[in-house]
């Protein structure tokens, strides 16, 4: 589908390149949430920035408002104006929606004059006023959408919400294409502005609030997702290929990434793919975990998957060794590396909770704090689970702070989920749905 740039940083990236072409988009939002502002910033672009003449429709500021508004930013619509790429019009409603439904109207002609392919109207609340129906309102606005849509415009629909409204409950966000939301709320008592689509219509998009600010040159809106900043071109899998690609490529040499499950979630899940990839790449594997064999809930959960005999065979000859909580594990990886002379990778697996009951919170996190740091000394790479409910609040923050990555996954209602929140090269990712499967990597990512 072809796509109008809105050239508007960080709204492009929400909306996956920006709105369909012709697709009508609603923007709705409280008084000062921005509206207006991101409606001149979607013409005044798409003008200097994509050779697209645009139309500025209001029904409340006359033009010399507007021109200043604009000015304020840097933004000469009168000069735009003047070159025949853009045409503001103050007019009333009632005439708007009446003329422009003509195909031989004044609008038309002055839409086809300079050749628009972008529109604001600000804002078509001022179309309430005109019948009490829902129902003749309702095809008024599809009919205005639609004669829009006839000349070839990607439209800006600007609507005011009140505060008592509730969101989506208005017919034009049922007719619109895409709808936006700006909001106004209280951050630590100072009032921030967000922006969220919540509807588009036959295209992706993120979801989830953005913050949006208006500065001296326009609008900036911030996603609460971070693509990674690069991909690592060495790093080791965790065994599902969807999630490496979430986390920028994998685990990186000499990084502790922490997976937080919940209760209701078996914890062996990512276990079991961590200890498979590290055998099927032939490297030597640790499992700091209480006594000092293989925990019988790796065991069983490894003959449940159908690979029981395949890690008890490598716990056999060594390529998975059991190291206890209370071993310094500096030097533990020090012995390892030393018989493996360096020429294979060392991944750990820890279990929090074998670490709980066998040393203590205390002893726990104090050997956490040095397995860490001999990470980084001999370029291991280690994966650790754990259930927040069993930690108090205070040592589950000390441990999110100890590890270079964090993934939550949790379950809500029917359905389980999972989030990047840290890595080493700055994702965040969005929620992520997961269903549990019977074969490898035993669970599937089901994304936007």
């Amino acid at each position: 589908m072809a796509r109008i740039l809105t050239g508007v940083d960080g709204l492009d990236e929400i909306t996956r390149g920006g709105f369909v072409e012709g697709d009508s988009v609603l923007v709705a939002g409280s008084p000062g949430s921005g509206k207006t502002s991101l409606g001149m910033q979607f013409i005044y672009n798409g003008i200097t920035k994509y050779d697209e003449p645009g139309f500025f429709i209001t029904f409340e500021e006359f033009p010399q408002q507007i021109y200043r508004d604009a000015l304020s930013f840097g933004w000469d619509f009168r000069r735009l104006e003047e070159e025949d790429k853009l045409k503001v019009l103050f007019t009333s409603p009632e005439l708007m929606q009446q003329d422009i439904q003509r195909q031989e109207g004044l609008l038309p002609q002055m839409i086809r004059e300079i050749k628009a392919r972008r529109v604001v109207v600000d804002s078509i609340t001022h179309l309430h006023r005109l019948t009490d129906d829902p129902g003749e309102f309702r095809e008024m606005i599809y009919g205005v959408i639609n004669a829009l849509k006839r000349e070839g415009l990607t439209s800006m629909l600007i609507r005011e919400l009140v505060e008592s409204e509730v969101p989506g409950s208005g017919s034009e966000e049922y007719i619109a294409d895409s709808v936006i939301y700006l909001t106004r709320e209280s951050v630590d008592g100072q009032r921030m502005r967000f922006l969220e689509v919540i509807k588009s219509r036959g295209t992706h998009h993120l979801a989830g609030r953005s913050l949006l600010f208006i500065h001296d040159e326009g609008v900036r809106v911030v996603p609460p997702y971070r693509s990674p900043f690069f991909r690592f071109e060495q790093a080791a899998a965790t065994g599902h290929s969807g999630l490496d690609d979430l986390l920028g490529g994998g685990i990186p040499d000499g990084a502790f990434y922490l997976v937080e499950v919940s209760a209701d979630i078996h914890q062996t899940l990512f276990a079991i793919n961590f200890l498979r990839e590290g055998l099927t790449a032939g490297d030597i594997v640790a499992v700091v975990d209480s006594g000092s064999s293989l925990p019988v809930a790796l065991l069983d959960a490894a003959e449940r998957l159908g690979m029981g005999s395949e890690l008890a065979a490598a716990h056999q000859s060594q390529q998975v060794v059991v190291v206890p909580p209370e071993a310094d594990a500096r030097a533990a990886l020090k012995e390892i590396r030393d018989r493996a002379q360096g020429r294979v990778k060392i991944r750990v697996f820890v279990n929090t909770m074998g670490m709980l009951e066998g040393v203590g919170r205390d002893q726990a996190l104090r050997s956490l704090q040095v397995l860490t740091d001999a990470l980084r000394e001999r370029g291991a790479i280690a994966m650790a689970t754990m259930n927040p409910e069993v930690f108090d609040s205070a040592s589950a923050e000390r441990l999110r702070a100890l590890a270079d990555g964090v993934i939550r996954v949790w379950r809500e209602g029917a359905y389980n989920y999972l989030q990047v929140l840290k890595t080493v090269n700055s994702a965040r990712t969005p929620v992520v749905a997961f269903l549990e499967i019977a074969e490898p990597p035993y669970f599937e990512l089901i994304q936007y």
